[in-house]
């Protein structure tokens, strides 16, 4: 337990493990931010601020998110959209919370943080195999095969698909590398094995194209990173491309996941003009546009909350038509997000909030060399890396509760030297 004492840092924990949990289902009748509530309140409680004040000071990553919450904070005393900029203050408030409680607390141990990965884990993979039992009931029902894909297959859970997505492929890194450096999360090996088997198969249904190359990215740091050390290269290499073998047979055996790559390769192929009758991906046009109104407003932003008005408004001159499934529509017809937290974030409150934003992903690299939960950190910062290249990941509670969390739990509390275990 942490090495805060007394009956309030029991409950602190158990608040943390109902949170992590809860994290990845966020159902509205069981709230996950009742575990924050239930944080706080316990944190409050077991007071000690004096102590909390002097762990909290001089740590830099509890700083750097509280700085970025500021600039949230003073850009929306310039947007043109209040509404939207409260709501946004106040869904990003774990960038305070989080960052505040576990950056003043002491070391937990180490078997601490491998409950709460292991909460994580196993939360995630009854998610997954609840998810693929409800949608094999729908298909016996219906026969449409839609019902294993995609925000159909994931109607049991509230986070939204490339969200759930980014927590399969953490939660897959952490379980693979644990396993193969021979300290399994979880005791049983066919356990371990089965629940690997379901991410699997769930980052294919799941359907989010990023999560394909991130798996792929994943298992080649961590097969070749062990087998390079107990087998040889040559052994790393025959590891990592069976591996990659199997993924891609099953992407391509699976229409749906095949129908996606077939996607993605018109995309492509028609990024600078249309190619039979095929546009490209809208985001060519998001992120061009976005550029834009980053140039015009390059200091502040546009203001917290008004960055998806500017966005769209710029999307009205754009003349890409598009097909949804159904029926053609252009850019304008929706209300687009930067699908790009960092464009996001950048248009929205300005360099600063974004050399911020980078700073957080881009330091960590330099500063682990005794963590002893380096490889997990990397794993993390990675996967965010990558997922917030394509989605604007901090717009929506499921990506800031998860990012501000990890983060806190890995970077902004301190941690145990292995000796100290």
């Amino acid at each position: 337990m942490p090495n805060i004492k007394g009956y309030w840092s029991v409950l602190f924990f158990a608040s943390l493990s109902y949170y992590t949990l809860l994290l990845p289902w966020q159902v509205q009748w069981i709230p996950v931010t009742l575990g924050i509530m239930l944080s706080g309140l316990f944190w409050l409680l077991d007071m000690g601020f004096r102590e909390k004040l002097r762990q909290l000071s001089g740590n830099k990553y509890a700083a750097l998110f509280f700085g970025s919450y500021l600039l949230v904070a003073l850009g929306a005393n310039h947007s043109s959209e209040e509404v939207q900029a409260s709501k946004e203050l106040f869904s990003k408030l774990p960038f305070l919370v989080w960052p505040l409680m576990l950056g003043s607390l002491p070391a937990f141990s180490k078997k601490k943080i491998d409950q709460i990965l292991r909460f994580f884990i196993l939360s995630t993979a009854a998610l997954v195999l609840a998810s693929f039992a409800y949608a094999v009931y729908r298909y016996s029902i219906s026969g449409e095969a839609f019902v294993f894909y995609f925000a159909d297959l994931l109607i049991l859970s509230g986070v939204p698909p490339h969200y759930l997505g980014m927590y399969v492929t953490f939660a897959y890194g952490i379980l693979m590398y644990r396993l193969v450096q021979g300290r399994p999360l979880l005791k049983s090996l066919s356990l371990n094995a089965s629940i690997l088997v379901l991410f699997i198969l769930a980052i294919i249904f799941i359907w989010v194209r990023m999560q394909y190359l991130l798996f792929i990215m994943v298992n080649a740091f961590l097969v070749a990173q062990y087998f390079k050390a107990k087998q040889g290269r040559k052994m790393a290499i025959g590891a990592f491309g069976g591996l990659v073998a199997v993924f891609v047979v099953l992407l391509l055996s699976i229409p749906g996941s095949r129908k996606r790559l077939l996607d993605t390769y018109n995309e492509l192929r028609s990024f600078e003009q249309m190619i039979e009758n095929k546009q490209t991906n809208p985001r060519k046009f998001l992120w061009r546009e976005g550029l834009g109104v980053i140039a015009d407003n390059f200091w502040w932003g546009v203001g917290t909350g008004s960055e998806n008005t500017a966005l769209n408004n710029r999307l009205e001159e754009v003349d890409a038509i598009f097909w949804d499934g159904r029926n053609t529509y252009q850019l304008y017809e929706m209300r687009f997000n930067y699908h790009n937290s960092f464009l996001q974030t950048f248009a929205a409150n300005g360099v600063f909030a974004f050399l911020i934003l980078l700073t957080l992903f881009i330091y960590p690299f330099f500063d682990l060399k005794r963590h002893p939960f380096r490889t997990e950190v990397h794993l993390f910062l990675g996967i965010c890396i990558f997922s917030f290249m394509t989605e604007s990941m901090l717009q929506r509670q499921a990506g800031v509760l998860f990012f501000t969390f990890f983060y806190a739990l890995l970077l902004c509390m301190p941690h145990q030297s292995p000796k100290a275990e």
